[in-house]
């Protein structure tokens, strides 16, 4: 299929705010505009061209800029403002405090991991207490920011991973693996029930189900996990992990490089059979991960280098102009939580799960 006309353009453009549409296919044609033999090496040509991968990059590229419209238009509050809000007594203030504590740690090193992308003026770029001014004022958080700190504290799976627990069975048992999963797999459900009350709801749930996943990669984990099972593959392919959940430095092969955290959370899953099958070809696979590199440097130009024909770049002009109603059209289309799944554990998928999260996840804190 070649997108060559309006009509065309018009087929593939999903439902969504009348704003965002004109935004979604802002971004298309911008990509249709590539030079050829970029277009071509990842797209294909003419008859072959195939519009899947069209897409795809679009709503990768709608995807993240919606999230860091958020993360900028998301409220900051010191933390008494949610304490009020839960109605805490002195414990669960103390309870607070080491939460914050715990977290602040985390948060960090993740910070300092994402500098790039933050800038020295964002409203994140600072969480140190070194003046007495500073501690005075105490820590502020977003409405995400609270909710992220909790999972770090609270869910136990995350707990188990950031302390990096959860790769030893004498550490977390079967049974306990089972029950903290169990833990994560309520909370996402949850998260999807929430989903369903407002356009706010929509927006913080579908963020909030990406970070954790950007940062933990768990259903990709899962199914990769369960794809050894299926074919009885002892070891994974690390590189391949790595290049579609982790931090990567990519040469493109159109010129130029690319430093950038891999999380393209939903669209990964669809390459992963193909990536870690025994029956796929090393060449075929190569083949795949090469395109999949070129589209990572293309998501990252676009946050990155895209101007806006008003001057300044392309995200800060869509942060402009678009809203939570905006967000939420496409987030419903897009449905993040589609890529999750009640987990079902066997022996041997625990173990290829704790192969995984050994070889991936950064060392404990």
């Amino acid at each position: 299929m070649v997108i060559t006309d309006e009509d065309k353009m018009a087929s593939i453009i999903p439902e969504m705010t009348e704003k965002m549409q004109y935004l979604y296919t802002d971004v298309m044609e911008s990509l249709l505009q590539m030079p050829c033999e970029q277009r071509a090496y990842i797209f294909g040509v003419g008859e072959d061209e195939d519009p899947d991968w069209i897409i795809g990059l679009t709503n990768y590229i709608v995807l993240e800029y919606i999230k860091y419209s958020f993360d900028y238009s998301d409220s900051v509050y010191p933390l008494r403002h949610f304490l009020q809000e839960i109605d805490a007594d002195d414990s669960e203030r103390m309870r607070q405090s080491r939460i914050v504590h715990y977290a602040m740690k985390y948060k960090k090193r993740k910070l300092e991991e994402t500098e790039r992308y933050t800038g020295p003026d964002h409203k994140f770029s600072n969480i140190d207490m070194d003046s007495m001014e500073d501690k005075l004022k105490g820590y502020k958080f977003t409405e995400m920011n609270f909710f992220e700190h909790q999972n770090i504290h609270d869910l136990d799976i995350i707990k188990a991973i950031v302390e990096k627990r959860i790769v030893s069975v004498k550490k977390v048992s079967n049974a306990r693996f089972v029950e903290i999963f169990d833990q994560y797999d309520d909370l996402v459900e949850k998260l999807i029930e929430r989903s369903k009350k407002s356009d706010e709801d929509m927006v913080f749930t579908s963020i909030a189900f990406f970070t954790l996943e950007w940062h933990y990669a768990l259903e990709a984990f899962y199914i990769a996990a369960c794809i050894m099972e299926e074919y009885g593959i002892t070891e994974v392919d690390l590189d391949t992990l790595a290049l579609l959940c982790a931090e990567v430095h990519i040469e493109s092969r159109f010129g130029g490089s690319v430093s950038t955290t891999s999380r393209i959370v939903k669209e990964r899953l669809l390459t992963l059979d193909y990536l870690l099958s025994p029956n796929v070809s090393v060449k075929d696979k190569t083949i795949l991960k090469n395109m999949i590199k070129e589209i990572i440097v293309i998501y990252v130009n676009y946050m990155e280098c895209v101007p806006s024909t008003e001057g300044g770049l392309y995200k800060d002009w869509f942060r402009e102009n678009s809203d939570v109603s905006d967000w939420a059209s496409f987030l419903r289309y897009y449905d993040l939580f589609s890529i999750w799944q009640k987990k079902n554990w066997t022996r041997t998928r625990i173990e290829n799960m704790r192969k995984i999260m050994n070889s991936m996840f950064i060392e404990p804190l």
